[in-house]
């Protein structure tokens, strides 16, 4: 029991080390020695745990990936019968939360962030299971508010809207960019999600209206 316990500390040191030194160097440029000096591990442990290196980075990010959606889930913790504007609202404040939120998420944001601009591959089967059931998410609130009959253009438009609303602020720039520019912080996160609560609202119901 006692080794046990031991193997699952250094596993999870092992996670933690590699999850700054990913974010920070790529995938690429990160190595067993350095990864396992953080860990305070010998260099074999990531073979012995993990199997590869390789496998330890889509454990990581399956690992920061599921800290996310425990801290911030996109449901809100609502239950599926709970109104569609709560839903939506609690959608919207669950992913301008995830953006400023550097001390948990972000490591995960600069992995992203470097599968983005340099992709290695390994995450692409995991990006994109993770993607749909977050894009399922967004998709029911809409079909609720939008009415059985929408088109499936305009709930995708919907949706690209009220994503690339949230993701103005996402942590994208090293000079600031947008969040320099409109004044973006962890102080503003109540204020901006009434704001796109209320802008989106607004614009689902001029297209529900439309279609009449």
């Amino acid at each position: 029991m006692l080794n046990r316990r031991r193997g699952h500390d250094t596993k999870e040191r092992i996670l933690e080390a590699a999850g700054k030194i990913f974010a920070a160097k790529g995938y690429r440029d990160a190595t067993h020695a350095e990864i396992c000096r953080s860990a305070g591990t010998n260099v074999a442990s990531i073979n012995y745990y993990f199997g590869s290196k390789e496998n330890l980075y889509r454990e990581l990010f399956e690992h920061l990936s599921r800290r996310l959606r425990h801290l911030y889930p996109l449901d809100g913790g609502l239950p599926a019968s709970a109104p569609a504007e709560q839903r939506l609202r609690a959608y919207i404040h669950a992913h301008l939360r995830r953006l400023f939120d550097p001390e948990h998420i972000g490591d995960l944001h600069q992995i992203r962030l470097a599968e983005m601009f340099d992709p290695t591959g390994l995450l692409e089967a995991l990006l994109e299971r993770q993607l749909a059931q977050d894009r399922e998410i967004i998709q029911i609130i809409l079909a609720d508010l939008l009415g059985p009959n929408v088109s499936k253009r305009d709930l995708d438009w919907c949706e690209m809207s009220i994503v690339g609303q949230c993701f103005i602020a996402a942590p994208v720039h090293k000079d600031g960019g947008p969040r320099k520019i409109f004044g973006l912080d962890q102080t503003v996160v109540e204020d901006l999600t009434a704001h796109i609560f209320m802008v989106s609202l607004a614009g689902i119901q001029a297209v529900r209206k439309k279609k009449k």
